[in-house]
């Protein structure tokens, strides 16, 4: 059997117009997905959104604070809870041959598990179409290929509209150029997958810090071709997450069924987020923010307020019991949030009013006078 996985690092599906109908503009990568056809899964979400986080849930079809690189910073390389069996497991267990193509820096900095990324399977630069030239398929083989095009676009041109235009175009050719190499009937299966959306820099700096959670940079792309798939865009709304892609290939490859497959009529009934609130570059970085998204809503959470938001980003400032616990027992909301009620408590006991010891009264004095005083001293 041969399965092609391409990897889109930032497409943002409602950007799209096979995805969202209000986009009247048919870009070059749009018109590249009908050409291949196939079944894009419109509700499709990831748990950690950003390409460390993201790439470990693929990896394992585990959450990211299951999977050991549970923040920003932390590669499957370096990071990856090595007890986990992963989908590239899958493969090697059946003897598959394996060829990957990525970003070779991106590779050095811990893209994959220290088992794949040691193993001689890799390209050495980026000339996509001479990779693939060179390349023969076997029987049984499993391609990934990465490509960080739609990501270097945006950062080179910058997030407004003309440099998502240069974006899809970048991506369209990088994809174009993988089935002029590749007979897409030549694979019993392809899958196109991306990490996470993104924000248009006006929408970072209008939004409110909550909005870094709703569909923009939660929802992903997923989409299957299936070997006789016709030129045709067929829609999946069923919800799922980028950690279903694991069972998917375990069906594929060991026909082990699960509802967490693709391939399952049965769909989830949420899918808990967890993220940060900066997108610094730190050790030690601190998760601020949690969601849990249904079909319908997007419940966002931090440690004092809650917000739910609706599919046309309408927002109702409230919290949700329920979602809570839900939040608390999936996720690192529970430990933060006590955390804050404990600092909170600290705060407002160490600031009430007291006496001295002594017995005298404590008084402050107006900012005006201590800036005398200062000045005085």
């Amino acid at each position: 059997m041969r399965i092609l996985i391409v990897f889109i690092d930032m497409i943002r599906p409602n950007r799209l117009s096979i995805s969202n109908e209000n986009i009247k503009n048919v870009n070059n990568f749009d018109r590249s997905l009908k050409k291949l056809g196939g079944t894009l899964y419109k509700n499709c979400f990831s748990q950690g959104p950003d390409t460390p986080r993201a790439m470990a849930t693929f990896a394992t079809g585990k959450s990211p604070d299951k999977n050991g690189c549970n923040t920003r910073l932390k590669w499957p390389r370096d990071f990856l809870n090595e007890d986990l069996k992963t989908v590239y497991d899958i493969f090697l267990e059946k003897d598959y041959k394996m060829t990957f193509f990525s970003n070779p820096n991106e590779r050095e900095f811990g893209m994959y598990p220290e088992k794949i990324t040691n193993l001689d399977i890799h390209n050495e630069d980026y000339e996509l179409d001479n990779y693939l030239k060179s390349l023969t398929l076997e029987k049984n083989h499993f391609i990934f290929i990465s490509l960080p095009d739609f990501h270097w676009s945006l950062d080179d041109n910058g997030y407004n509209h003309f440099g998502e235009k240069k974006a899809f175009d970048n991506a369209s050719k990088s994809f174009d150029i993988i089935f002029n190499n590749l007979n897409k009937d030549d694979f019993d299966h392809i899958f196109l997958f991306s990490d996470h959306g993104f924000k248009f820099k006006y929408e970072y700096k209008s939004q409110p810090k909550y909005m870094l959670l709703n569909e923009d940079r939660l929802n992903i792309l997923m989409f299957h071709r299936k070997k006789g798939d016709e030129e045709s865009i067929k829609i999946n709304n069923k919800l799922c997450a980028l950690s279903d892609l694991y069972y998917t290939f375990d069906e594929i490859i060991n026909d082990i069924k699960s509802d967490q497959s693709l391939f399952s009529e049965k769909e989830k009934k949420y899918i808990v987020v967890e993220d940060h609130l900066t997108f610094e570059t730190s050790v030690n970085l601190r998760i601020g923010i949690w969601a849990l998204v249904t079909k319908d809503k997007i419940y966002v959470r931090d440690v004092n307020n809650g917000y739910l938001i609706s599919k046309n980003n309408e927002t109702d400032f409230r919290i949700v019991n329920e979602y809570d616990e839900t939040l608390k027992k999936e996720s690192t909301f529970g430990i933060f949030f006590k955390e804050h009620q404990k600092v909170n408590n600290y705060k407002k006991l160490i600031l009430k009013q007291t006496k001295f010891m002594h017995g005298g009264e404590r008084k402050k004095i107006p900012i005006l006078l201590r800036l005398y005083h200062n000045l005085k001293f």
